[in-house]
């Protein structure tokens, strides 16, 4: 059973209408980002490499509730290979700086939802032919940068989208301040270690506020939906 203890509590929540429910509206040049993550209680975002092991079900109905309300699912290279990434009726970019992904990957294996791969202009030129028409390549010059990915969904229609990470992909995002909303599950696991972080990346400084709009609770597992303070 899925609870909601802040601003209004409730008991047996569906929280697949309450995400729905939430005001996402899209900026004039770029659509609304929401970072989807999960954390151990002290931190870690991944048991043997993937996050997986952290959550449950409710945290899984969390994960999909937000991708089936959003127009486009943004994530790293790395996290596509870690996680096993498969195709989706919700468009997938995937960045890519060096376009290293294994064409045969299972992403890449569905004509009708071919993957967009935003990366450089050095890498589209040399790797880019190797995708042939399993993957949309899109060139953007000599880097990678969150607020030109933007851009370009924005123009391809996309009024929100969900940032799926990793831990690079959240920190470049973060430093460009392209981040209006972070669903948070918080996990009751301790892991240790020395793993890393949500994102990595530029100290920010104290001016990258969020503000807590909603707490939930489910099997020991704390959501917590925060929005960037702007102003």
């Amino acid at each position: 059973m899925v609870r909601e203890l802040w601003p209004n509590p409730t008991d047996d929540l569906d929280i697949a209408s309450r995400l729905a429910a939430d005001d996402r509206p899209a900026w004039p040049d770029r659509p609304w980002v929401t970072m989807v993550m999960i954390s151990s209680l002290d931190g870690g975002v991944a048991v043997d490499g993937v996050s997986g092991g952290l959550g449950g079900p409710a945290d899984h109905e969390r994960f999909v509730a937000a991708r089936r309300r959003a127009d486009g699912i943004v994530v790293g290279a790395g996290t596509v290979s870690a996680e096993d990434y498969r195709p989706s009726a919700v468009p997938i970019a995937v960045l890519s700086r060096s376009l290293s992904l294994d064409p045969a990957h299972r992403l890449f294996g569905d004509p009708e939802h071919r993957p967009l791969l935003f990366t450089t202009h050095a890498a589209a030129t040399i790797h880019g032919p190797r995708f042939g028409e399993r993957a949309e390549i899109v060139d953007l010059g000599e880097t990678v940068e969150p607020a030109e990915v933007l851009a370009e969904l924005r123009r391809r229609g996309m009024r929100s989208v969900v940032l799926e990470g990793g831990p690079t992909i959240n920190g470049q995002f973060l430093a460009a301040d392209v981040v209006d909303e972070i669903l948070l599950t918080i996990s009751p696991l301790a892991l240790g270690g020395d793993g890393p972080r949500l994102s990595v990346g530029p100290a920010l400084g104290g001016d990258h506020r969020f503000a807590v709009g909603r707490v939930l609770l489910a099997d020991d597992l704390v959501f917590v939906r925060y929005l960037r303070r702007r102003g």
